[in-house]
């Protein structure tokens, strides 16, 4: 066979892959999972509310909403707007919930095809395997579906990593700095890729000392090197200033996440036993299977295939004795790995290790190269062993993912329920035409994923309010409600209500059932909780906006001199506590002042949700 010939095999054979690839990328795409994860709403509430307020893209913004009471995880603002556009695109609902992971994981496994080709050079074999394991990893297939932040990132950092190899095999300044600004983005996005930051400052050490100690012939190639990894360092780092000095004025956002997770916490032990504990837990993870999470796949399976689990090793033992392009990939699945054993955890965390996957699928492709270099004069026959045994695994690893795809399990690990629900309130939106729409604690889990799957890309306000039925209603409605109860609710229906449908049901979770309540009926349950409190009419100035008439709730905590239209609600006498007042719409003079450190005023409308702090 010709050269040519060879290259357009192997191209035929790379972009079948990676087609087969998208392909179990996008299968079942908008069915399965059945609904939304939790941090998957939060995140595109608050991408929402981000575009909606034009939020600096140099800030962060809490993932929990206000309503949560706490905040654990910080999002860069800049991740979040590129969300927004996803969002905007996908025209939302449970189409923007998939895109937001989807469209990454398609990026990822473009991305794992050139870091093998980066790493093999012109080299087929571990090009094909390594596209191959990273189309049919079930690890990279399951994350695909829902882990969006993390698997943006990976992409950022897998394409940084193929950059920096190109740069280091053609000696090119351009791509050096290329690859560190990739490298540096990867830091605005999920918190695991801060592992990689000793990478860039050790390469440029490296070439430091290869310049020292090179000899009069290898100088100018060790110089190259040198100011190739000094490129990426000054661009990771120029990338990576913005958010440093973002998280030095606020470290606790910094921190907040990585002090709930860390195994030198109090109540954990020793540092030292939890990290022991967790390389057991992680060991038994690539061995035997033990995530018990059913969201991170099947619990009953390593990550990994055992047979590719070996050849990574095989790899990266090949790599570190002899370096080059595997000891960077070893390098940075092992940094990754390595961050891992540092969070609390019941059992292993597929989820916060998944960014190791792609560096070891590659690696794995290179140990299986390097065994057939080793095998002497029976190449043809090492070729066909090794292809078979990755084939073999691939095929089963593909397999595992179609089935937990089709897993009863997930309708309970996702928001299969809520996800219903707003199915059906939007075909009867669709069907009946408009209403308001309010939803009971009780038909659902978690009231944001309903609300995320129904609200307008566009909308940084909530699509649903929130009210333990009709006579709780916090304002007056003007035309039809549409009312989601829990299914085991006995409350007689309003006259006139229709009922639209039910479902939802699970294991310890009764489901709901939808009605449609007319205006008039809505209105009337409404007036005696809203006739209870007098009007306060707008004076026509202030900062606290009232879009809507209704009942508005001020909580004081810790503290505070609080007063609205020249009327006291909290002040020495009561500095805590919660007041509701009834509000026509307009701007409300409204002034604060915290009489403790830490104190705050929270403000829920009348939909039900806490409005941003004032």
């Amino acid at each position: 066979m010709t050269a040519s010939a060879r290259r357009l095999a192997t191209g035929t054979a790379l972009l079948t892959l990676l087609l087969a690839g998208a392909a179990l990328r996008l299968h079942r795409v908008r069915a399965a999972p059945p609904g939304p994860w939790i941090d998957e709403a939060l995140a595109l509430r608050a991408a929402r509310v981000v575009s909606a307020t034009n939020a600096p893209l140099l800030g962060t913004s809490p993932l929990q909403p206000p309503d949560a009471g706490f905040v654990n995880s910080w999002l860069t603002n800049l991740s979040l707007h590129g969300l927004s556009v996803i969002d905007r695109a996908a025209g939302g609902g449970i189409a923007s919930v998939r895109a937001m992971s989807v469209l990454p994981a398609l990026v990822l496994l473009a991305g794992i095809a050139a870091l093998a080709g980066a790493a093999a050079g012109a080299r087929p074999l571990p090009l094909l395997l390594s596209t191959f394991l990273g189309a049919t990893s079930s690890w990279l297939l399951v994350t695909g579906r829902w882990g969006w932040n993390a698997v943006a990132t990976s992409a950022v950092v897998v394409l940084a990593a193929a950059l920096a190899l190109l740069a280091a095999s053609r000696r090119s300044v351009p791509l050096g700095a290329a690859a560190g600004a990739l490298a540096g983005l990867a830091g605005w996005g999920y918190v695991a890729a801060w592992a990689l930051l000793p990478l860039p400052p050790a390469l440029w050490l490296v070439g430091r000392l290869r310049e020292r100690r090179a000899t009069a012939n290898d100088a100018p190639d060790a110089a190259a090197f040198r100011r190739v990894a000094a490129a990426g360092l000054v661009a990771f780092a120029l990338v990576l200033a913005p958010l440093a000095a973002h998280y030095a004025a606020h470290p606790e956002r910094a921190l907040a996440r990585a002090r709930e997770l860390s195994a030198a916490r109090e109540g954990t032990g020793t540092a030292l036993s939890s990290l022991a504990r967790n390389a057991a837990a992680y060991a038994r993870l690539f061995a035997l299977g033990g995530d018990p999470n059913e969201r991170h796949g099947d619990p009953g399976r390593p990550v990994l295939p055992l047979a590719v689990t070996g050849l990574a090793l095989v790899g990266a033992a090949a790599g570190l004795r002899r370096g080059g392009s595997e000891r960077l990939l070893a390098s940075a699945a092992g940094l990754f790995l390595l961050a891992s054993l540092f969070a609390v955890e019941e059992a292993a965390n597929a989820y916060r290790a998944v960014h190791a996957a792609p560096f070891l699928v590659v690696l794995a492709a290179l140990g299986a190269e390097h065994l057939v270099a080793v095998s002497g004069g029976r190449r043809r026959l090492a070729i066909a062993a090794v292809v078979a045994v990755v084939g073999v695994a691939g095929a089963t690893d593909a397999g595992a993912f179609l089935r937990w795809l089709g897993s009863p399990r997930l309708e309970g690990a996702f928001g299969g329920p809520e996800r219903a629900l707003a199915d059906a309130i939007r075909a009867d939106l669709d069907a009946r035409g408009p209403a308001d729409v309010v939803l009971s604690p009780g038909a659902a889990r978690n009231a944001f994923v309903v609300d995320t799957l129904l609200a307008r890309p566009e909308s940084g306000r909530p699509a649903i309010r929130l009210a333990d039925g009709l006579d709780a209603l916090r304002y007056r409605p003007s035309r039809d409600l549409l009312l989601a109860e829990s299914a085991a609710t006995a409350r007689p229906a309003a006259p006139g209500s229709l009922a639209v449908a039910t479902g939802g049901a699970l294991p310890g979770f009764p489901g709901w059932r939808l009605l449609r309540v007319p205006a008039g009926a809505a209105a009337a349950a409404a007036a005696a909780s809203l006739g209870a409190l007098p009007l306060l009419p707008a004076p026509g100035r202030g900062e606290l906006l009232v879009a809507e008439e209704g009942l508005y709730s001020f909580s004081s905590r810790g503290g505070l001199d609080a007063r609205l239209d020249g009327s006291v609600l909290f002040g020495e006498a009561r500095p805590a506590g919660r007041l509701t007042v009834r509000l026509a719409p307009g701007r409300h003079d409204l002034f604060v002042h915290a009489l403790r450190p830490g104190a705050e005023l929270r403000v829920t409308g009348p939909d039900g949700f806490v409005l941003p702090a004032p």
